[in-house]
């Protein structure tokens, strides 16, 4: 399992209930770097309507050996912290201990319900806890505690931060697939353009490929 798309690593929907303004990008977390690592199809879907992403297991099957798991090793052990939706994390835990795929990195489960809602296994506590401040107060918390790389995990996780200009980076596995409707992983509003500069671009033998991308600070 791997590239970006693992089974366990289900996304939340968006949500509009949120006004959404335009940012001019500038990191004020001098020492800390957020990255989005996900799949989405041809027409920018990163789930079903209903949260599946059963249609990636064919890909996952397909992938040759010299594949291996796309990347997403080497992406992991760049990173020290992961921020995760409350409902990415439901999904992750619902798949059990033999899939869980961050080791010992620790896990900040974003909730604006607050802690009490999010249930956290015996095993993982202490390796997980809730958070329920704002994304730029959540880099800023990181950032004091010593951590380098947030890998940011999750559909309204991933729109929230980037309408608080709290991601530096993307690694968006493209998958040969047109769904038609789903969960978009970017809005549509018209109010969020960026400009990103390309990095590297990898092609895998199941016809999946891999673009690493900065967002151009304006």
């Amino acid at each position: 399992r791997g590239g970006g798309f693992r089974s366990s690593e289900l996304y939340d929907s968006y949500t509009n209930d949120t006004p959404e303004t335009p940012h001019t990008h500038s990191n004020t977390h001098k020492n800390m770097k957020a990255t989005v690592y996900i799949a989405l199809t041809l027409d920018g879907y990163i789930a079903t309507s209903d949260g599946s992403v059963d249609f990636l297991n064919h890909y996952q099957s397909s992938a040759s050996k010299e594949d291996g798991d796309m990347g997403f090793s080497t992406f992991l052990n760049s990173v020290d912290l992961l921020i995760m939706g409350r409902k990415t994390w439901d999904q992750v835990i619902s798949f059990g201990e033999e899939v869980w795929p961050y080791g010992d990195r620790k896990v900040w489960i974003w909730s604006r319900e607050g802690s009490e809602e999010v249930h956290i296994p015996e095993v993982r506590r202490g390796q997980a806890e809730v958070v329920c401040m704002g994304p730029t107060e959540i880099l800023k918390k990181a950032e004091n505690e010593g951590f380098g790389h947030a890998y940011v995990d999750g559909g309204t996780t991933i729109k929230e931060f980037l309408r608080h200009d709290c991601i530096q980076e993307f690694v968006l596995t493209r998958v040969p697939l047109l769904l038609g409707s789903g969960i978009p992983l970017f809005a549509s509003d018209g109010k969020s353009r960026l400009e990103l500069e390309h990095l590297t671009t990898t092609p895998y033998s199941n016809g999946l490929v891999q673009s690493h991308y900065r967002i151009v600070k304006n």
